[in-house]
């Protein structure tokens, strides 16, 4: 027996029909509640579930949630592609705005950077978008009532909008009227100058299709109904009915890879023989077809075409004869049938590759069609964070069977972003740039760029609030209703990638080249190769296939990062002969010097090593950055400091700096002073002097270098001309200590790092013997049960630490330490003592 909730979730309700003159009631009332478009309905779609802000490289951009896939768990999520997205929108909102046929829009970019998840996204949420109770879309159908009360119903595969039911001409009583028209003109004479409505041209204009003229040109012919009127005959053998899109069902929203399936066909109406019966007594039996065709079955909604001007060889490379029905969809919004046209609305969106792309841009023949469509490029992803995500998802079943390093997705996502990044060469910058932030442009390294592009604003309020009044994001904003003056509401839209690094935290930029890396920086960086960037390198596929490699060569249950990197190592030394993505670009190279030897972390890179386009040396670059991830990791995990209480002193030592500074200056003292005090949060005294011995042990750690009134003067003087340019915002109404919402420890994020990573000496503690521990741990336990109490409870510590902290499993973890301590990239003498 079925269970009641199964029963309810499967109950299916017929959707309202009502008779023609009811619907003209509703339309009239509310006409733009039921003149949607193709491409008003798929805008509309993206927006009803909302969106939030993303930021990157100081470009803002609009991240609609249906791209992550709400409709089935994520598993065909889109990461990372808001900018092709964005484009995608634009042309879908600019085409409703249009009076000629829709433009298609073509997907070009390499194989799997996401063009047809992108379009199934989009479906998705049309398909889901139509099913709601407050969007209504109505069709119509033939119904033939019998004497007995049985009734036969007629269908169109078309789904027309009953407004098509208006013709848009008919001879009456001699003279032409113009029956649409006149509706029109009527709903507009009760709507006041400021509430006129613009018809959309498609409404306009467009009629039935043949058949369905055909049945009631016969219906008004046939004697019984002899003395009706067309309204007459409409409202009685026509019914006006709810309709949802469907993507299994071809109703409203068609995909296909093949263009011959775009020609439409006839097919017979089976029908049993008591309806026969019933239709006899109305229609002549050729009337019992349906049209059929994806053209047909997307009108109203999204035609797809996966491929399309892909070909088995280079003999049979497609010409204008196999794209007419596309051309002619194109061209005049109609489709071919039974000898005439028929006005169909859709939106075709059509997926590529960048190599059958260029070969059709080659064809003489194909330029009719090229006049005819938009590109839009999809590239693969310059983010590390979404190419993480990406990896996370696709790799779900990975990580559930063995043990996998919790840094591998991450690594991973770096050497393969780094594999697309082009060099930058851009020869003229603007008037106010410095010679120093010339230099930092031209001279930006891969691994620099890398975190660039995937870091995300400390202040992303400001980061939209300051562009300048041409940028196209504001006008984004207020179609969407989003107020940019509006500091609460912006912030409220505003999302961050868990995982996102600020530039600081990735160690790879000095002072002063944060200084110069502002979003004006960040955004000429982006902009300079846009939109081909990404055209180039690993494919997330390909990648995939190197973690399987990956995984094949691991010991059957822990799948570490060096193995990953010796597979990576592999395929690098087969070359491109197999691996085609290797091949270089000679662009990579073209009239610029190789980078200069570098640093990253405690490798040292000659010059050239590691280059855009150098994959041997870019494996090396994310070698490096995986060794900074588990220097810091197990750095923190040996230190075993709370973060949120190094990060209450690092405030509190901030706001005595501010106090030392404001007692210094003797002409305002008396005003500054009081603005500096606190409540000690511990003692719950005030406090209105600085503590000299609190601050000296602070200064110790993060300034040991300086003496220490210079130290806290250039930490004073940093916060308060941070706040001064409104970089820097506190919590309303509280000062450094209390604050906590805010961006303060990304702005001393060094202060915090060499706080959280000090420690006293521990009494005790050989450090020989504590590195030997982790060896014997790993490879003789019976001989690591030897050790000193003390050394044991440090390692079991550490273990514990990067279990917790960093999710590693506890094998992985020791694992992790013995490897970063065989290749010297940590060293327990410099972290204990």
């Amino acid at each position: 027996m079925v269970d009641f909730n199964y029963r309810k979730l499967l109950d299916y309700h017929l959707k309202q029909t009502m008779s023609f003159s009811e619907w003209v009631g509703l339309f009239t009332e509310r006409p733009q509640d039921h003149l949607h478009t193709s491409s008003t309905l798929i805008s509309e779609a993206i927006k009803y579930f909302g969106f939030e802000i993303v930021i990157r490289s100081g470009e803002p951009a609009i991240s609609y949630n249906i791209f992550k896939d709400l409709f089935s768990n994520g598993i065909n999520a889109v990461y990372g592609q808001e900018f092709c997205i964005k484009h995608i929108v634009d042309v879908i909102e600019s085409v409703g705005k249009e009076s000629g046929p829709n433009r298609g829009i073509v997907l070009v970019g390499p194989p799997a950077s996401g063009k047809t998840n992108i379009i199934d996204m989009i479906s998705l949420a049309l398909e889901e978008y139509t099913k709601q109770q407050n969007v209504r879309i109505y069709s119509c159908f033939f119904r033939f009532p019998d004497r007995d009360g049985r009734a036969v119903e007629l269908r169109s595969a078309f789904m027309h909008n009953p407004v098509l039911l208006f013709p848009t001409i008919l001879q009456l009583d001699g003279r032409v009227t113009r029956p649409r028209q006149e509706l029109f003109e009527h709903i507009n004479s009760r709507r006041s100058a400021d509430e006129q409505i613009i018809f959309p041209t498609y409404y306009q204009n467009a009629t039935l299709d043949k058949r369905n003229m055909d049945i009631i040109e016969s219906l008004l012919q046939h004697p019984r109904n002899e003395g009706k009127s067309l309204f007459d005959i409409i409202e009685e053998y026509v019914r006006v009915e709810e309709i949802e899109f469907s993507n299994a069902q071809a109703r409203g929203i068609a995909n296909i890879d093949d263009m011959p399936k775009l020609e439409v066909g006839i097919q017979s109406a089976k029908l049993g023989p008591s309806s026969l019966e019933v239709l006899n007594q109305h229609l002549p039996s050729h009337f019992l077809y349906n049209y059929t065709g994806a053209i047909v079955a997307a009108n109203r909604g999204i035609l797809h075409i996966h491929d399309a001007f892909g070909s088995g060889s280079e003999s049979e490379i497609p010409t204008d004869r196999d794209y007419k029905p596309l051309l002619m969809l194109l061209g005049s919004g109609r489709v071919a049938c039974e000898a005439t046209q028929a006005p169909v609305d859709n939106t075709v969106v059509i997926t590529t590759n960048i190599e059958e792309m260029e070969r059709l841009d080659q064809q003489l023949t194909s330029s009719k069609l090229l006049d005819r469509i938009e590109k839009v490029t999809v590239n693969y992803l310059l983010d590390t964070n979404s190419e993480t995500d990406i990896l996370r998802r696709d790799m779900s079943v990975m990580r559930e069977k063995f043990d996998v390093d919790p840094n591998l997705l991450r690594v991973a996502a770096y050497f393969s972003v780094l594999t697309r990044l082009l060099p930058p060469c851009r020869n003229q910058f603007p008037n106010q740039w410095n010679v120093e932030k010339i230099e930092l442009y031209r001279t930006i390294t891969p691994e620099q760029k890398l975190f660039i592009y995937s870091s995300q604003s400390e202040d992303p309020v400001n980061t939209i609030r300051r562009l300048p009044h041409w940028h196209p994001f504001r006008n984004e904003a207020l179609r969407l209703g989003i107020s940019i003056n509006d500091p609460q509401e912006l912030a409220g839209y505003v999302a961050r990638h868990p995982d996102a690094l600020s530039l600081e935290d990735s160690g790879l930029f000095t002072l002063e080249q944060l200084k110069l890396a502002d979003d004006e920086f960040m955004r000429a960086l982006w902009n300079e190769h846009f939109p081909n960037e990404g055209r180039h390198g690993i494919s997330i596929r390909q990648l995939q296939n190197v973690m399987r490699n990956t995984i094949t060569a691991s010991d059957g249950h822990k799948v570490h990062v060096g193995t990953f990197f010796s597979q990576l190592r592999k395929v690098i030394a087969e070359g491109p002969g197999l691996h085609h993505w290797l091949a270089i670009d000679p662009e990579y190279r073209k009239n610029r010097k190789p980078v200069p030897p570098r640093r990253i972390g405690e490798v040292e890179l000659e010059e050239g090593v590691g280059d855009y386009g150098d994959f041997k040396g870019l494996l090396r670059v994310s070698q490096a950055l995986y060794f900074m991830i588990i220097r810091r990791e197990i750095t923190v995990a040996t230190v075993d400091r709370d973060p949120e209480q190094i990060e209450s002193d690092l405030r509190r030592y901030i706001q005595h700096a501010l106090l030392a500074k404001a007692v210094e200056n003797k002409a305002f003292a008396h005003i500054m002073v009081p603005r500096f005090s606190f409540i000690d949060p511990e003692s719950g005294i005030e406090i209105n002097r600085p503590d000299d011995t609190f601050m000296r042990a602070v200064e110790k750690v993060i300034t040991p270098e300086r003496q220490p009134a210079e130290a806290r003067m250039k930490i004073a003087e940093k916060f308060l001309e941070l706040q001064n340019t409104g970089e820097l915002l506190l919590e309303a109404d509280k000062n450094a200590v209390y604050s906590r919402n805010d961006n303060l420890v990304n702005f001393f994020v060094a202060e915090y790092s060499s706080l959280l990573s000090h420690r006293k000496t521990v009494d005790g503690i050989n450090v020989e013997d504590l590195r030997d521990a982790f060896f014997q741990k790993r490879n003789a336990l019976d001989k690591y049960h030897h050790y000193a109490r003390e050394i044991r409870s440090l390692v079991e510590t550490v273990l514990d630490n990067l279990v917790t902290r960093y999710n590693y499993s506890r094998q992985l973890a020791l694992d992790t330490v013995v490897f970063a301590l065989r290749k010297n990239i940590i060293d327990f003498g410099n972290i204990i003592n």
